[in-house]
């Protein structure tokens, strides 16, 4: 059995719409879904007439991503737990396909589906480990700047063939499959991640462990991106990257390596009032 895991904040209407597409091709029988309401406000009532059977768990606080899986993740009971965000939408049975085929990649710790844009083009979706030099470029805007910088390209993948399965180091984690021995082995999503990164860190971690992260070209979902954070300022989700850039760097790369972007946080923050100007949601 899969187990799938959703976290809505503010988000309502479009975890409805998920969770529709979802049954749409999936039996009930067959996986167990859990919904956290992270502290949100939002109204449960629609979502547990529409889908009684979703296990439905209330938040007392807004916990971030990390904290609101890992609420559901203890109590799960599949072999597999699906990460999947509310933005996404079902076309087909990927959560079947995804249990099929990660039950014949043994060594598969994590696996990622390739997911379109609603107009059914490509999204980016698999990216290398980030390193300091492909961050601070990120923090200092430089990405706008010289979008083709060797260091952002090697980060972004931008040369990724998307048309064929492999092995790489992260997938993204709007829809995210994990193996549940990968997480007894490694333990869950690290909550210190309050949004985004968190993934990232899973991925780095499982990999150190020895278990493998895959990309299956042949198993998709659309994603709208991005809707999980629309009513969110740019001043405040640009304050939440730098902190779990921060956070990932001094993990990964120790604390000397880490103390270098606490000490260029003036600078970054700079950059990011900028940013907020140009874009203000």
């Amino acid at each position: 059995m899969i187990s799938v895991v959703t976290v809505n904040y503010k988000t309502m209407e479009y975890t409805l719409r998920m969770l529709e597409s979802l049954f749409a091709y999936h039996d009930p029988n067959d996986v167990e879904v859990f919904v956290v309401e992270n502290a949100s406000g939002d109204s449960t009532e629609v979502l547990h007439q529409r889908f009684p059977l979703v296990k439905i768990i209330q938040s007392q606080k807004n916990l971030g991503f990390a904290g609101g899986c890992n609420l559901a993740i203890q109590q799960t009971k599949g072999d597999y737990i699906a990460l999947i965000n509310p933005d996404i939408l079902f076309e087909d049975d990927a959560l079947k396909q995804m249990e099929g085929a990660m039950r014949g990649d043994k060594g598969v710790g994590i696996g990622g589906v390739c997911l379109k844009n609603l107009d059914g083009s490509q999204q980016d979706c698999v990216w290398s480990f980030p390193r300091p030099i492909d961050q601070i470029f990120l923090l200092l805007k430089l990405n706008h700047v010289f979008p083709n910088a060797k260091p952002l390209r090697h980060w972004l993948m931008k040369d990724f063939d998307y048309s064929a399965s492999a092995n790489v180091d992260q997938v993204m984690g709007a829809f995210f499959v994990i193996r549940k021995e990968t997480i007894n082995q490694i333990g869950m999503l690290d909550d210190g991640f309050f949004m985004w990164y968190e993934e990232v860190d899973f991925c780095k971690r499982a990999v150190n462990a020895g278990w493998k992260v895959k990309y299956y070209a042949t198993i998709h979902a659309l994603h709208k991106k991005g809707a999980s954070f629309d009513k969110i300022m740019t001043r405040k989700k640009q304050s939440m990257l730098r902190k779990s850039i921060r956070r990932y760097v001094r993990k990964h790369y120790g604390p000397v390596v880490g103390s270098i972007f606490i000490l260029g946080e003036p600078i970054f923050f700079v950059m990011s009032l900028l940013a907020s100007f140009l874009k203000p949601k």
